[in-house]
């Protein structure tokens, strides 16, 4: 056959074996649509909760009590030497007015001309370091910085950094466990349809192989098969995702109204969708391939 007449030959058979396997084609095909609703879904919670994570404060911060009695040429002075340490990304300066009121109105005390006057806060700096430092080297900084002159103590904590770190390796771990059972259960789902296929038409694959047929001339009808079965399962995954997430929406307004936000999930972007669909059946061709060669090679082994 030549290169044109092999491929056309190749995708009518695609469809005449859907057309004798029809239960086998769309049980595999719901089955791979579901398994790969959960993960597309997954991810449509994951993408709209990453502009407010990311949006969360997680670099260590140091907070510097000043003495009272620095001048602002002294405090400039105390700015700089703060900033020569090493991993010391900002440094933010709160007057002590601006600092007793925040704290009066976070205590939901009402602030007076007599309580301003009494004011027993100093001027703060807040040294904002690196968000990768360890908390060794915070603390190192940390101590570094109160044998400063001008600087009457530090507050800091790094502890929530490493639960923070802990927490994230643990959803990390566990992501990847999300990520291996899906797979796997896409790969049994395509495996298993794929033997079915191959065993109902086994008398053809003893044929090809008769008549001297490549095992690439073989395996195309199964590959384009997977490849077609898993694409077209991504994208009733997403479709079903994007009917999950619009469902779900609705609950969540009549949340968020409750409190006065607005709260939903967003839908993925095009780009990540096109490549979700691409990688699918790419894979599902894949493993199609990978199965129809084995069962070529057992025809070989009892030729």
């Amino acid at each position: 056959m030549s290169f044109a007449s092999s491929r056309v030959w190749a995708l009518q058979q695609v469809f005449r074996g859907i057309k004798n396997a029809k239960g086998v084609f769309f049980l595999a095909l719901m089955l791979a649509s579901l398994s790969l609703t959960i993960p597309v879904f997954v991810a449509s919670v994951l993408y709209s909760l990453s502009e407010p994570i990311r949006a969360i404060p997680v670099a260590p911060e140091i907070t510097v009590f000043t003495y009272q009695d620095l001048n602002k040429a002294q405090m400039d002075n105390l700015r700089e030497r703060i900033g020569r340490h090493e991993h010391v990304m900002k440094i933010t300066t709160i007057p002590k007015d601006e600092a007793f009121k925040s704290l009066n109105e976070n205590l939901g005390i009402k602030q007076t001309s007599q309580d301003k006057a009494a004011n027993p806060l100093p001027d703060l700096i807040i040294v904002t370091l690196d968000a990768q430092m360890p908390a060794a080297d915070i603390e190192r900084t940390a101590k570094n910085i109160e044998k400063l002159k001008g600087v009457s103590l530090v507050a800091y904590d790094s502890t929530w950094l490493t639960k923070l770190d802990a927490i994230s390796h643990a959803i990390s771990n566990l992501g990847w466990i999300f990520v291996v059972i899906t797979l796997s259960l896409i790969v049994c789902v395509i495996a298993a349809s794929v033997r079915l296929a191959a065993d109902t038409q086994k008398t053809e694959l003893n044929m090809l192989y008769l008549f001297g047929a490549t095992p690439s001339f073989s395996i195309r009808p199964y590959a384009w098969r997977g490849f077609l079965t898993m694409g077209l399962a991504a994208v009733i995954a997403i479709a079903l995702s994007s009917f999950a997430t619009s469902y779900l929406n609705e609950a969540l307004l009549a949340v968020g109204e409750q409190y006065g936000t607005q709260i939903a999930i967003s839908p993925l972007p095009w780009q990540f969708n096109a490549g979700f669909i691409v990688f699918c059946a790419l894979l599902g061709g894949l493993i199609a391939s990978i199965i129809t060669q084995r069962a070529i090679a057992k025809i070989e082994r009892f030729d």
